[in-house]
């Protein structure tokens, strides 16, 4: 049975040294009330578990399958918490109700003793800790799944920083999770049709790109950097500076700057929603528009505010980046919305949505889904009275309807336009988000029909259209003389061939049966009046026609029974 359960070499591997790993998160999720699902994975027999109990509530209530989802997450550690996080992201794939409530996933991790902490920060930097910091507070400000951070003093000149400092042995731990996983995804996909519809090994395959790339704070580092480029000019929000000669790929140091949670700022703090949150807005319609660079973690704790308003980004591991496509698939949206342009956001979304190969799709059915989502958040309303969170999570359940899968970089791009939105409502309900885009959207607009770009891109035309004429004649000729000389093979795949195959070979196997079926009969019957001398009869009958009509029996018999099988 472990044989079956383990697909992979890798896998078989990663059962042998770590089988109590994989016992714990069976025992984990089927305590959560997914017993039935891992049933039908054949986990609970393969592993010897069985009478597990689901959860319920303090008053012995069932949990809400959403809160379930949760609870089984944050109890099974690190790696499955950035996988809730990274679900949380993708509308098209997850409930509302459940990606509502993985947005209060919690890392309930315990706080590293100091010494493994010290251990880390010296291995790393290769010497003593007092050789770089005069100062390291022991207590963390803050503990998550994959690190956690603490005030320091620079033993050079004094400055206040706090140091990001990577979980010892974190790495070896995710590897496993990664591991099996990977065997959960194909076991849904090879077990559970119904699931597979989800694309579970892609999921896990991209969340596994994702906290490869978080565990080396190299690719913080340089995603701060570029952040610094990219808004250094642009008046009221800063990002930390990062000390590059006391940061690895574990440790992080960067500028302590003491901030106020942005949803808490006006209460503490006295400066005006009205001035925050509009700004929060331009910023990241900044990295959208013009950087094609933007935060992808956006919650309320990585935004902070300073006494004189500024805004403080902090938590660069999650970032989304935008080709000059995708910015204007994006912008096309907008400007849709702006002007109630039906037919324009669903030519957009049908055109950015990843389809399915085999489905046939009908873009009027598409379109008229579109309208109705439109027509429901626009009519009788302003933009200002809209709900953009909502509207968008809509226009991504339509296209799943119609089984077409948005790109984890635009839903990645709605996730973080519909959490500053909601933010902004919440502390200046009066906000509008089109608005706030008018000034980048006018921009982008003037920028497609300029005419430096447009005289670029007809240039690009015509040189891809001379580029075409000059190869066509070679390649053509190279190909009629290829099939001439049966150097080109040409395949022919019809779908359902290989059943319609295996149909044929059945009914031709009976006919077989059947022909011969009646050939012994005739035969036996022509033996029976066939001159043979006594000794070769049985009970007056030849024994020729008994060994025929046996034969014909036995082939009889055969046939009947495949067709009551059928």
């Amino acid at each position: 049975m472990a044989v079956n359960l383990y697909s992979s070499a890798r896998a078989l591997t990663t059962a042998v040294k770590d089988i109590n790993r994989m016992r714990e998160i069976v025992t984990v999720l089927a305590r959560h009330g997914f017993g039935e699902v891992l049933n039908r994975l054949g986990l609970t027999e393969t592993l010897g578990l069985k009478n597990l109990v689901s959860a319920t509530d303090d008053d012995d209530t069932p949990l809400s399958t959403a809160k379930q989802i949760r609870l089984s997450i944050e109890e099974l550690g690190p790696t499955f918490v950035k996988l809730g996080q990274i679900l949380s992201t993708r509308p098209d794939l997850v409930p509302p109700a459940v990606i509502e409530e993985l947005s209060h996933l919690q890392d309930n991790v315990p706080e590293l003793d100091w010494a493994d902490v010290k251990e880390v920060v010296e291995t790393e930097l290769g010497g003593p800790i007092s050789d770089y910091f005069s100062g390291f507070d022991e207590t963390p400000l803050a503990c998550a799944s994959i690190a956690q951070v603490h005030r320091a003093v620079l033993a050079n000149d004094a400055s206040e920083v706090v140091v990001k400092v990577q979980r010892p042995r974190i790495a070896g731990r995710i590897d496993s999770d990664l591991n099996i996983l990977h065997v959960l995804a194909k076991l849904i996909e090879a077990r559970a049709p119904d699931l597979a519809l989800m694309d579970p090994v892609g999921i896990v395959t991209e969340f596994e790109k994702a906290i490869r790339k978080e565990l080396d704070f190299n690719g913080e580092r340089r995603n701060i950097g570029r952040f610094q480029i990219n808004f250094a000019e642009f008046e009221g929000l800063r990002v930390p500076r990062v000390y590059d000669q006391v940061s690895t790929s574990r440790i992080l140091t960067m500028e302590f700057i003491e901030g106020v949670k942005i949803t808490l700022a006006p209460e503490k703090l006295g400066v005006d929603p009205y001035e925050i949150a509009p700004r929060m807005l331009r910023a990241l319609f900044k990295m959208i528009f013009q950087d094609g660079v933007f935060h992808g973690d956006l919650h309320p704790g990585n935004i902070l505010i300073l006494p004189d308003a500024s805004i403080v980004l902090i938590d660069f591991g999650l970032v989304g980046r935008l080709a000059p496509r995708q910015r204007e698939h994006i912008l096309d949206i907008l400007i849709g919305l702006a002007q109630q342009d039906y037919e324009l956001v669903a030519r957009v979304m049908f055109e950015l949505g990843v389809k399915v190969p085999g489905v046939t799709y009908d873009f009027d059915a598409f379109q008229s889904d579109v309208v109705e989502v439109m027509e429901k958040h626009l009519a009788g309303r302003t933009l200002q009275e809209m709900d953009v969170g909502a509207y968008f999570t809509d226009l991504v359940a339509g296209a799943i309807r119609h089984q077409i899968k948005m790109p984890p970089t635009y839903t990645m791009v709605f996730k973080a336009l519909m959490t500053i939105e909601g933010i902004g409502k919440s502390l200046a309900p009066e906000i509008n988000l089109v608005e706030e885009a008018q000034p980048f959207v006018k921009e982008m607009v003037a920028e497609r029909y300029s005419p430096k770009r447009m005289m670029k891109e007809g240039f690009d035309g015509l040189n891809a259209l001379s580029r075409f004429l000059r190869l066509f004649p070679n390649q053509a000729g190279q190909l009629l003389r290829d099939l001439n000389e049966g150097r080109t093979t040409v395949r022919v795949g019809l779908m359902g061939i290989d059943d319609a195959l295996d149909t044929q070979r059945v009914l031709a196997r009976r006919r077989n049966r059947v022909l011969m079926f009646c050939a012994c009969l005739l035969s036996g019957s022509i033996a029976l009046s066939a001159p043979v001398p006594e000794f070769m009869r049985l009970l007056g009958m030849p024994i020729v026609a008994w060994l025929l009509f046996g034969l014909g029996g036995f082939v009889g018999l055969g046939v009947m029974a495949s067709f009551f099988r059928k």
